[in-house]
């Protein structure tokens, strides 16, 4: 599993990740270093974590697993045994960064906290994921992407944006894993160079909650100055043409982002002298043209618009392909599988795509020969022994 584009320099190829965490939160931000060229060292139990064999499962393994474990080697251990944990803290020793994202005080319990890590790694980056944080009234509390989306407000927001006082909508593709997950690996990054500068590693306590609530940081300090909600903002605003949003053509939808200095544009486009109020003479316009013919149409005047797609359509638009930005491999037991690979473009040092979503305990071996010095033979007693598990 490779890439075409060939770089002397990965981004992050000097790095190497110990990586506890599951789920999505956790893997989404190892999986981002890995494909920045970290190499990432995925701990799991003999049994695998949950999401490995989670829903539907295609040559072995989730849908998830397959996005979000891509690019990392997988070793099994069985953590409550003494042995393990002495290879964990031998890897310790040899990584730039832990990120894990346990139940509060699980690592601890097991020795293996901060406090622990730095004494066999002075510099070691030590990045704790959770729901609330590591202080708090509710740090102790388990979380999901959901129950950050409805602490933090996004949940009652966005039904709000669509009918206020109606009943709460959880946001699509778990916003409350991904977006802390994007700060998670801001944060190593940041870490990672006052690691360099100074030698020194550090704690990293990302909480999904204080993420989401950053991530409603316009709505937030609109509110904090105005006192009103976003949708009662919204509703004092002067009457006129409603130009902005979702509006339906004749076979499907389309969205507009018509500001009212582009309305001329827009009733160019129209071949029209007035939009009259709120949005009736727009959707006579559009019911009975195609969302091909209106994008066409707004598009060369300027007005921002797009077709309103479903997944399926949206990996299939020439755009999307002509960009690459969705990669294909072929996996060992699943076969082609098609995902969308790293979003940005760098000339000198792109994203790499080197290894497919492992099989559990698959580079077992590999880790604890190559980088801990283990035999065969010591191996062998490990695995007889459950402490380690080899692929089948």
């Amino acid at each position: 599993m490779t890439n075409d584009k060939k770089s002397s320099i990965g981004m992050l190829d000097d790095i190497k990740i110990l990586d506890f965490t599951h789920v999505y939160f956790g893997p989404y931000t190892t999986m981002i270093m890995a494909d920045m060229g970290a190499e990432v060292i995925k701990i799991e139990p003999p049994w695998g974590e949950m999401v490995r064999m989670s829903a539907d499962l295609y040559g072995g393994l989730s849908s998830t697993f397959h996005y979000l474990d891509r690019n990392k080697k997988d070793v099994a251990l069985n953590m409550k045994d003494p042995r393990a944990l002495e290879i964990i803290k031998k890897l310790v020793a040899e990584c730039d960064v832990i990120v894990e994202n346990f139940k509060r005080g699980t690592l601890d319990k097991l020795g293996l906290s901060y406090e622990e890590a730095k004494k066999i790694n002075p510099k070691i980056i030590y990045a704790s994921l959770s729901g609330f944080g590591l202080d708090g009234p509710y740090a102790s509390r388990t979380s999901y992407a959901p129950i950050a989306e409805s602490y933090s407000g996004w949940t009652k927001l966005t039904a709000d944006n669509i009918e206020p006082d109606s009943k709460p909508i959880i946001p699509a593709a778990y916003h409350g894993d991904l977006d802390p997950a994007l700060f998670a690996v801001i944060a190593i990054l940041g870490a990672l160079r006052h690691a360099d500068k100074t030698g020194e590693g550090q704690v990293i306590d990302v909480s999904q909650l204080d993420v989401m609530l950053a991530q409603n940081g316009v709505q937030i300090t609109g509110y904090t100055l105005s006192g009103q909600l976003p949708h009662e903002r919204q509703a004092n605003r002067m009457p006129g043409p409603r130009t902005w949003g979702n509006f339906m053509c004749k076979d499907g939808w389309v969205y507009l982002a018509c500001d009212p200095q582009m309305h001329g544009r827009l009733m160019k486009a129209m071949e029209v002298d007035d939009l009259g109020e709120g949005s009736e003479v727009l959707e006579n316009w559009l019911k009975d043209l195609t969302v091909q013919e209106v994008v066409e149409r707004v598009g060369s005047v300027g007005v921002p618009v797009a077709h309103v797609y479903n997944i399926a359509e949206a990996i299939e638009d020439p755009h999307v392909k002509a960009r690459d930005t969705i990669i294909e491999y072929d996996h060992p037991t699943a076969g082609p599988v098609r995902m969308p690979g790293f979003p940005v473009k760098m000339s000198k040092t792109p994203a790499t795509y080197r290894l497919p979503a492992p099989q559990l305990g698959e580079h077992t071996k590999q880790v604890l020969s190559e980088m801990l010095g283990y035999s065969d033979e010591e191996i062998e007693e490990l695995r007889k022994a459950g402490a380690v598990t080899l692929p089948r």
